[in-house]
């Protein structure tokens, strides 16, 4: 009888070990969301995957963001707040970062939601060796009603280079470059220093996103089962981008092109290369329309567009670029 309850007793605690170890550093960088920060920290108190930690960082708010961050790790010990000065999401996230204590990093807009299985959804994606996961997610209008979700399920294993074509050649999937679909191993994150780039106001996402993938041991694993609810609001900086024209937004051309620099120190594969060097071609592009649609002339934009297209898209660049988009066979041989 005692030899059963010592054995009781043994894995009892080997499960509290590994639930310990499991546990999830949740990440919100928070600047006036009072409106929708509420329902955002009730979806993580509603999971369904309990072990987690969850750091608010209130980014410098003036509204009552601080108050609410404060109010719910009052009542629940699993928050944790950092009240700082006004610097941007991607110090907020770095500050989360070097606080977070998880196994596993999980990033969420204090706008949005999480699904109530969404944690747990994506922490059984890791019983392989991977060390980034990726879910998938719905789009709700500001009213809740949902306009896009998956159309078919999908479950698979991608190599890095595989992870990072997809992230560009599939810029409507669930492959996308956001944060909030995805689960990174903090080992891999804290190791190789990865950080969020502090001076990139766009695409900024994609880019940590990229360099995660750039060192990566094993494969991604991709199930587009939805994990979280993203909300579209006339606030957030893209959609702000439609109805006027922001001088940030070159930083999302820089975002490529550091984009481009890690892949090719992650790969000497031609074709990855030249699909990532075709990303700095469509944020110029995207650039330049944004600058025509709001008949905006900025001398300083059009200075670092065009140096870049001297350094990166050269006649030979753009020729391969062509062929690659209409004949993309034929470009392997080629190149």
């Amino acid at each position: 009888m005692a030899a059963y309850w010592n054995y009781c007793i043994f894995a009892y605690a080997q499960t509290t070990v590994r639930s310990m170890k499991l546990v999830i550093s949740i990440i919100i960088p928070v600047y006036n969301a009072s409106k929708y920060l509420g329902r955002c920290l009730d979806s993580l108190t509603n999971q369904t995957y309990t072990t987690w930690e969850c750091i608010l960082i209130d980014d410098g708010s003036t509204d009552d963001s601080g108050q609410i961050c404060d109010e719910y790790a009052e009542k629940d010990s699993r928050f944790s707040v950092i009240h700082k000065a006004n610097q941007g999401v991607s110090i907020a996230r770095n500050a989360g970062i070097h606080e977070s204590t998880g196994e596993w990093l999980y990033f969420c807009d204090a706008d949005d939601e999480i699904l109530p299985d969404g944690l747990e959804t994506l922490i059984e994606l890791t019983s392989s060796k991977a060390e980034i996961v990726f879910g998938g997610y719905v789009e709700c209008c500001e009213n809740g009603e949902v306009i896009a979700s998956p159309r078919r399920e999908e479950h698979c294993m991608l190599s890095a280079e595989e992870a990072i074509l997809q992230l560009y050649l599939h810029p409507n999937s669930n492959y996308e470059g956001y944060l909030w679909c995805k689960l990174f191993h903090a080992d891999l994150v804290k190791k190789n220093a990865i950080l969020f780039s502090e001076h990139i106001y766009f695409n900024e996402d994609r880019l940590f996103v990229m360099q995660c993938l750039s060192h990566v041991s094993h494969p991604v694993v991709y199930k587009n089962l939805p994990v979280y609810r993203y909300y579209h609001h006339p606030q957030s900086a893209f959609w702000g981008l439609q109805q006027q024209w922001n001088p940030r937004y070159i930083t999302d051309l820089r975002a490529y092109v550091n984009m481009y620099e890690v892949v090719c120190a992650a790969t000497s594969d031609v074709y990855v290369r030249l699909v990532a060097k075709d990303g700095i071609r469509s944020s110029i592009k995207s650039i330049r329309r944004m600058l025509k649609r709001h008949h905006v002339k900025d001398p300083a934009v059009e200075d670092e567009m065009a140096k870049t297209e001297r350094l990166f898209l050269g006649f030979r660049d753009k020729t391969q670029l062509f062929i690659m988009k209409r004949f993309p066979r034929f470009i392997l041989h080629w190149i």
